[in-house]
């Protein structure tokens, strides 16, 4: 791997990423995931501030996978490695890499972007609007992205109108948010008990202020979990996750 074109980043488990049995939430993984890919393009000359100010573009994510054998412990600062691994005019590709105090690789993930007009909400030419093609480094890692998820049939568990606190700087509900309403429908004691070892996410829709969203969840036979965050035109996203 070159890795002048990877960028590693520290983070410190906070208190506020524990549940009610101090573990590390699934919510708090793909917002340190995030925050690293937020900060590797900022660092590299194409975040999304730079993006907003200089053309009312910005990136969206549409696919989340990782595959974690541990999940950082509290209170321990694990390193995040990140690169992208491949880039075409409408997707690009960004790999993680996570290593736990000691130094030991505990987990990886993928994930898929896209660049948008805010005016539009349409996609634009990722490769004329960025430098991004100048860092490619591709080297995958051993999980692979989300296909088509399976449509989940079970009745909502959840129903919401999305609200201020749901919207993030791009003018839609922030890419977490749509995991915290799944688990949210999760027993709880059924949380504290198990631990992801694969969690898959599709982001198939924006979600804006103020629409209603019903949120799905179902078990599978195989163990597995399928959640969706549907309105009225269809699903806004879809999530599995596989449980150890």
């Amino acid at each position: 791997m070159d890795k002048s074109l990877t960028n590693t980043y520290s983070y410190t488990v906070l208190p506020e990423d524990l549940d009610g049995r101090r573990h590390f939430r699934a919510v708090a993984l793909e917002r340190m995931l995030l925050n690293v890919a937020y900060n590797a393009a900022g660092d590299r000359g194409f975040g999304a501030f730079k993006l907003i100010d200089s053309g009312s573009v910005t990136w969206v994510l549409l696919k989340f996978a990782a595959e974690m054998e541990a999940m950082p412990a509290e209170e321990e600062t694990v390193s995040i490695e990140t690169w992208v691994e491949s880039v075409n005019r409408m997707l690009t590709t960004r790999n993680f890499v996570v290593r736990n105090a000691a130094g030991r690789t505990i987990g990886y993930a993928t994930t898929q972007w896209t660049i948008i007009n805010l005016t539009t909400r349409r996609p634009v030419n990722i490769t004329a609007d960025t430098t991004i093609a100048g860092v490619v480094n591709p080297e995958a890692v051993p999980v692979a992205l989300p296909g088509k998820l399976p449509e989940t049939c079970a009745e909502a568990s959840l129903s919401l109108k999305v609200a201020y606190s749901d919207i993030d700087y791009n003018g839609h509900t922030n890419s977490m948010q749509y995991l915290q309403w799944m688990l949210d429908t999760c027993p709880v004691e059924a949380l504290y008990q198990r631990q992801i070892a694969r969690l898959e996410i599709v982001y198939m829709k924006e979600v804006l202020y103020g629409e209603q969203v019903s949120v799905h969840f179902e078990e599978m036979e195989d163990g597995s979990a399928l959640f969706a965050a549907r309105g009225a035109q269809g699903d806004f996203a879809r999530a599995r996750i596989t449980w150890k």
